[in-house]
């Protein structure tokens, strides 16, 4: 199946759930990856920083995110910045993000001892043509600074 072609039937899937998506025309819509751009860095040795730059037409729900080691272990205490809200016809008032979110993201003892970490980010948005992409898996891995040196932003 062509790229085109995938698209388009994924367009068409979201338009049951999306309202106006059928209206959307799906070769003018990005892939996933490409309208929600990640990166990460470290910020410190227990700490990395998860950065989604979002395409303009494009947002990321707030609530929408998840992060774990690539085992599969759920991260917690991780510190999502206040989204701008939005009312949203399906979800009602919910957080977004356009643009640019840098996401902190605390880390295991057990990924701080080997030095690096490849982490699964779960996230989801959509195209202001009224488009929402499934929730999207990505997989990112960042070597850690030693203790004791400084690093990030």
């Amino acid at each position: 199946m062509t790229r085109a072609a995938a698209r388009w039937l994924f367009a068409l899937a979201l338009g049951a759930t999306a309202g106006t998506a059928a209206a959307a025309d799906p070769g003018e819509l990005l892939d996933p990856e490409k309208a929600f751009r990640i990166s990460v860095l470290p910020v410190d040795p227990r700490t990395v920083e998860v950065e989604f730059r979002i395409a303009d037409g494009y947002y990321m729900y707030r609530d929408r995110f998840s992060f774990a080691t690539e085992s599969g272990k759920l991260l917690a205490d991780v510190e999502i910045p206040r989204g701008k809200v939005k009312r949203d016809p399906f979800f009602g008032p919910t957080e977004t993000f356009r643009h640019l979110v840098r996401i902190r993201v605390p880390l295991s003892a057990g990924d701080i001892e080997q030095g690096s970490v490849r982490l699964k980010v779960t996230s989801q948005g959509c195209a202001d043509a009224g488009v929402c992409y499934t929730p999207l898996e990505q997989h990112v891995a960042v070597k850690l600074p030693a203790r004791g040196s400084a690093a990030g932003r």
